[in-house]
């Protein structure tokens, strides 16, 4: 954290010392992500670069472990980026929102017509008090990701059902990988991944809703049976002998390396595979985890990634913001975006017929629109939680792995935080912009 922060801020201190003689406004972005999978914001910000000489976008990246720690002290003091990205929900950006940090880019909705792109359920996670305060950057979803060639070896089809999946998981054991799915548990977020596919796998869409936003419990039968399924994959060694023994970046490239058959994991992953796997990404594939159970429906995830904010105290607001719609709402920004694997919010027909999709994105959408008709659910509970639901989830889950929690005190702890959470009215509340 002081590393990054340090850099940060020397870098701003150097912006300080040019010469006017390149009379240029200097923009400062802060971009949060695993390493590879934010490069795409280089190749914008050298593109708006060319086209707007009298500015200078600079970008910052780090992982967001170091990153969050040293954002609210930057911009409590007044310091750090003009222009970066953040959680959204109730849970992690309620601290910049209600500490007034960030700007209200209202005016730039109005302005450039963001509405055409935002939808309404985007609204709702990432605007309060009528006013917008994030635009999101990329829609995502979760599944799993596979290596072919070690599916091919081991006589492996794509499993359709849980039986299937359970002899796959026996095939890969058997064939010497003694951790057939990675989960990068050690990061304890990550796992919080296939927790929210299992808790709407067996809620289902309604489910889900009538917690967040009705009188349902989190301790229903739904939940508990999704717990206890979790766990019991832990046991059974889906996820490895120690699955908290490693983090989401070293799973990752063990995973792309060809040493983990399968991962459960995002599509903000596929930016990163573009470049780690090169030429071999043709040798990955994804699907959708099958019914965990006879009858169950098979609900495709979807989210969105994190939230571009501007700082409030930025004089270059406006700056900000024109770089925001060059990325996300113009044609070229967003058919940048698609042949990285970044899929933008909003209608993409235009730009798919001019991008060139990655074939793991091209999977992963074929995958979701097999299913898109039974509904959607979320694909990041952690990211609409309250923080405190969150922080006793993350630690749960780790307990849950290593059985050292019930399923029954996972799903009474998190329904305790989240009484309490509600009762303070700091739970999920549909948003909306006035317009």
């Amino acid at each position: 954290m002081t590393a990054f922060k340090a850099c940060a801020l020397g870098f701003v201190a150097s912006i300080a010392l040019m010469t006017p003689a390149l009379a240029q406004e200097e923009l400062l972005v802060w971009v949060a992500g695993e390493p590879g999978s934010t490069n795409v914001y280089d190749k914008l910000a050298e593109s708006y670069n060319s086209q707007h000489p009298g500015v200078n976008v600079s970008i910052v990246k780090n992982s967001s472990d170091i990153f969050n720690p040293a954002l609210v002290p930057a911009l409590s003091a007044g310091e750090g980026p003009d222009l970066f990205t953040f959680g959204t929900g109730p849970g992690q950006p309620a601290s910049l929102i209600q500490g007034g940090l960030v700007a209200d880019l209202t005016p730039y909705y109005k302005k450039f017509g963001w509405g055409k792109n935002i939808s309404e359920s985007i609204e709702n996670v990432t605007s309060s008090n009528g006013k917008l305060w994030a635009v999101g950057n990329e829609v995502e979803s979760t599944a799993v990701f596979y290596n072919k060639d070690i599916f091919s070896k081991a006589g492996i089809e794509i499993p359709k059902n849980w039986e299937s999946f359970e002899a796959a998981v026996k095939k890969l054991k058997d064939a010497g990988y003694d951790t057939p799915i990675g989960l990068g548990g050690a990061d304890k977020w990550p796992i919080s991944h296939i927790q929210s596919m299992l808790f709407g796998r067996y809620a289902g869409p309604d489910g889900i809703e009538k917690v967040i936003f009705g009188d349902g419990s989190w301790t229903d039968e739904p939940f508990l049976k999704a717990t206890e399924k979790l766990q019991k994959m832990a046991a059974d060694g889906y996820f490895g002998p120690y699955p908290v023994g490693t983090g989401q970046a070293e799973t990752l490239d063990a995973f792309w390396a060809g040493q983990i058959p399968m991962m459960y994991t995002g599509s903000f992953v596929i930016g990163q595979a573009v470049q780690s796997a090169g030429d071999r990404l043709s040798s990955f594939g994804v699907f959708q985890m099958p019914p965990l159970e006879d009858g169950q429906k098979v609900y495709p995830t979807e989210a969105i990634g994190s939230g571009w904010y501007i700082r409030k105290t930025s004089k270059k607001q406006d700056q900000a913001a024109d770089f925001l719609n060059y990325m996300f709402f113009s044609k070229e920004g967003r058919v940048t975006l698609l042949n990285d694997g970044t899929v933008p919010i909003g209608p993409l027909e235009e730009e798919s017929m001019e991008a060139k999709i990655p074939s793991l994105l091209q999977a992963m959408n074929q995958s979701i629109g097999e299913v898109r008709s039974n509904g959607t659910i979320p694909a990041y509970l952690d990211t609409i939680m309250p923080a405190n639901v969150t922080n006793v989830t993350y630690d749960g889950l780790q307990a849950l792995l290593l059985n050292s929690m019930t399923p029954r005190q996972f799903v009474e702890a998190i329904e305790k935080e989240w009484e309490t959470a509600k009762k303070a009215g700091n739970i999920l509340a549909p948003g909306g912009i006035n317009k």
